[in-house]
C-alpha cells in the first residue's frame, strides 16, 4: 500500500491480519468478469493481502472473502447498492467510522455514512486514504507515532 503502511504491519504485526496474496492474474479475471474498474494501488494491495482485518475493528474487503462474515466484495456492494448507494461506486471497507469506497469512474476514495451515502473525505490514493483516515483513527491508540 505504501510505505507507512508497512512500517506500521511491521511494528504491530497482531493488529493486521490478512487472507493471503491473490495471483495478478487472478484478480484481472475476476475484476473483468464482475465489471469493476480499481486503481492500481488498490489491486496491488489486494494482491500482496487479499483483504483482512486491520486495527481489531476494521474490514479491509477481499475479491475472494467469506459472504457469511460479509467481508467479501460482491455481496457487500449488492446490498449497499440496494440501498441506494451509486452504482459507480465499489465499497472497499467497512469499519466503526462507516463505509469507504472507490468512486470507479473518477478513480477516487472517498469515505461515506453508512446508510446515507454522504461523502465525508475524498483521497486521492490508498496511501492518503489509509493516513488520513485508518492511521488517524488509530496511531496514537496503538503506539504507531513516531
Amino acid at each position: 500500500m505504501n510505505l507507512q503502511f508497512e512500517q506500521d504491519r511491521a511494528k504491530r504485526p497482531d493488529l493486521f491480519y490478512f487472507l493471503g496474496a491473490i495471483p495478478a492474474e487472478e484478480l484481472d479475471a475476476w475484476l473483468r468478469h464482475k465489471g469493476f474498474v480499481v486503481p492500481e494501488d488498490l489491486k496491488k494491495f489486494w494482491c500482496q493481502t487479499g483483504g483482512g482485518e486491520l486495527f481489531e475493528t476494521e474490514t479491509m474487503l477481499s475479491p475472494f472473502g467469506r459472504t457469511d462474515l460479509a467481508d467479501d466484495i460482491e455481496s457487500v456492494n449488492l446490498f449497499h447498492r440496494q440501498s441506494g448507494m451509486p452504482v459507480d461506486w465499489l465499497v472497499f471497507h467497512t469499519g466503526i467510522g462507516g463505509l469507504s469506497v472507490v468512486k470507479m469512474l473518477a478513480g477516487q476514495y472517498a469515505s461515506v455514512q453508512e446508510g446515507s451515502y454522504q461523502v465525508q473525505q475524498t483521497f486521492s490514493s490508498l496511501a492518503d486514504w489509509y493516513a488520513g483516515l485508518l492511521r488517524r483513527e488509530y496511531a496514537a491508540r496503538y503506539g504507531l507515532q513516531e
